[in-house]
């Protein structure tokens, strides 16, 4: 199919033909990326629909473009049609693979392909993470052969064309796309210094988007509100760190004679509305003896900040400073220094996210991985490991343990479990997810898996009371996030993708025997676990804010607002509203049904929020 013309001259019917297939697969990256569009705000107002029509023609130009230039300059090297032409193909093969893979990943959680999704989609033990089903796989496998054809049948087309006419306008097209490029970027550094938000959004919309800034420009020129700049510079500067200064001072503690055995039980997303006793009938009869909190919210929608919210009683913000340099949560620390046995068994590996580098980076000899294939199978080796480390521990210190159970993540119960909701969907189908979707099948398997983590569960639970532990033991049960299904009609499903109580909001009960059952309604966070722990239990005398965003958990103390969130993408909530603050720097109002709000930022929150997520580093002089 491929003609090897090795010729010293340029030919340019070739170079012409290059240009048409770019010109086919334009337009079948315009179909790929149409999750894209569904949430763009344009407005009725005519100069949005021109700047939406300007900025989608010209930056999907940009990106079919890429394997067009490449392969042009292939070209020139080596005056060779045959490996132009092969090379244009794998390149933009390349391309829409990417934009397919991002824009799926963009329609379920609202963010892009970067280091941290690719680590945990490729990272060690990522299956662990993602579970796909073969139906997914088959459907991926026919996409690619799809594309493939595609663009082999491009090829032909283009070749025929070129064949039977010379008249094809390419600088007339190239002028076209250039003045769109043009007309977006000026208008979106006009934007960003005027934090106009119909314009801003599209950089956090679409992929590799890196529009025009012009600040000095703007200013001088005079189309720019110089107070409103000074005022969001002011709270959206980036604070450059040189050190970590965590804890604000060191800890002290009056360790108490009689030490309690602490456990931890988490549910990967599990969310608030779902403890019953249809739905976790050990948990939801082991609550009766519990302090149970009601209006509990996870210090993140995903279970990097989850669990680092919960062992660290401060924002996710801080992920990436103290992985870096393998910071210990204090607690963990303080746990150690009173001499407590600390077993971790977590069913989804602790390597990725990596926190063998962070919470558990002081846990010597460290169990990183469960054994099983599947994650039915790796939640019940972790109650067999439990069971085992429990008896052979040593019974005259006291012991920590932190068990996580990973099946309700993965939808997943072993085929022969009696489930108790039905129907039931045989697989998850992803790639299926939509706003039409049939959600009740879907909803019931993860109720089927939640019910089976009940019963692995009740099995540490029995133990400890037939064994008479639970006198001497303090339990924690809670989520690390919520899950989501669509709950809020704006296509989101599973987490990771907002901030609403339907992805943030988990059950939390506190097993203490020496309290009587009680309930709680008033605002909790998974970042007042610690300081009451420490505060009660491990007779810590330090002031909580000088270890953590939280409080003790028994004080009802009125919360204006709180930080949810980790690195890429944050939130301020507050009881009305959610302000989503992207590393962009661009921010975005919305209530708490996701729908956007046109009003002002509330700046004194935003300011302490901002102070909230840097007073544990030193600050550059």
């Amino acid at each position: 199919m491929f003609q090897n013309t090795e010729v010293k001259s340029i030919n340019k019917g070739f170079l012409k033909q290059l240009y048409i297939q770019s010109l086919f697969n334009f337009f079948l990256v315009l179909l790929i990326a149409l999750p894209y569009l569904s949430y763009i705000e344009s407005g009725n107002e005519i100069k949005a629909k021109i700047y939406f029509l300007a900025t989608t023609i010209s930056h999907f130009f940009l990106l079919t473009a890429i394997p067009l230039l490449l392969s042009i300059v292939i070209y020139f090297i080596t005056k060779s049609t045959r490996l132009s032409s092969i090379i244009f193909i794998i390149l933009m093969l390349l391309v829409l693979l990417i934009l397919k893979v991002d824009a799926n990943i963009f329609n379920q959680f609202r963010y892009h392909l970067s280091p941290i999704v690719f680590s945990l989609l490729f990272g060690k033990r990522a299956s662990d993470i993602f579970q796909f089903s073969t139906s997914n796989v088959i459907t991926s496998i026919l996409f690619v052969v799809g594309l493939v054809l595609m663009q082999l049948l491009f090829f032909w087309i283009a070749k025929r064309i070129i064949d039977k006419t010379n008249q094809f306008h390419i600088r007339k097209t190239l002028a076209f796309i250039v003045i769109c490029l043009l007309y977006s970027h000026s208008i979106f550094a006009w934007a960003d210094v005027n934090f106009y938000r119909p314009v801003l959004q599209y950089k956090n919309i679409y992929p590799a988007f890196f529009p025009l800034t012009a600040e000095g420009l703007m200013t001088k020129l005079g189309l720019v509100d110089e107070a409103l700049i000074m005022r969001n510079k002011e709270i959206s500067k980036n604070q450059t760190q040189n050190s970590i200064q965590y804890p604000l001072e060191p800890i002290s503690s009056i360790p108490l004679e009689n030490k309690k055995d602490i456990v931890f039980i988490v549910i990967d997303s599990w969310r608030f509305d779902c403890i019953s006793k249809e739905i976790t009938p050990n948990i939801a009869q082991f609550s009766e003896k519990s302090q149970v909190f009601q209006n509990h919210n996870s210090g993140s929608n995903m279970t990097t900040g989850g669990i680092f919210s919960l062992f660290y009683g401060i924002p996710a913000t801080y992920f990436d400073s103290f992985t870096g340099v393998e910071k210990s949560p204090v607690f963990i620390d303080e746990l150690q220094k009173q001499n407590y046995q600390i077993g971790i068994f977590s069913s989804a590996t602790l390597e990725n996210p990596p926190f063998d580098r962070n919470v558990f980076s002081r846990i010597k000899n460290i169990r990183l991985f469960s054994d099983g294939d599947s994650p039915d199978e790796r939640d019940q080796d972790v109650t067999k490991d439990w069971l085992e480390y429990y008896k052979k521990r040593n019974t005259k210190n006291p012991s920590f343990s932190f068990v996580f159970y990973d099946a309700a993540h993965g939808f997943d119960y072993p085929d022969s479990y009696a489930i108790p909701f039905k129907p039931a969907c045989k697989e998850v189908d992803f790639l299926a997810l939509s706003d039409n979707y049939d959600a009740k099948p879907l909803i019931n398997r993860y109720k089927n898996a939640l019910h089976f983590i009940d019963n692995e569960i009740g099995k540490v639970i029995s133990h400890l009371k037939e064994n008479n532990k639970l006198q001497n033991t303090i339990i924690v049960i809670t989520g690390d996030h919520g899950q989501e299904f669509n709950d809020n009609k704006k296509g989101y499903w599973q987490h990771g993708g907002n901030f609403s109580k339907f992805q943030i909001q988990v059950p939390m009960l506190i097993y203490d025997a020496s309290k009587s059952p009680k309930q709680y309604d008033y605002l909790t966070l998974h970042y007042d676990i610690v300081p009451t722990l420490m505060k009660h239990y491990l007779g810590t005398t330090n002031k909580a804010a000088e270890y953590s965003a939280g409080r003790d958990i028994y004080e009802n103390k009125k919360r204006d607002w709180f930080v949810c969130g980790y690195n890429q993408k944050y939130s301020v909530i507050e009881q009305n509203q959610i302000t989503n603050i992207y590393a962009s720097g661009l921010f975005e109002i919305t209530d708490q049904k996701l729908n956007t709000l046109s009003k002002d930022i509330n700046y004194d929150v935003i300011e302490n929020a901002f102070k909230e997520t840097n007073k544990f580093y030193i600050k550059n002089k």
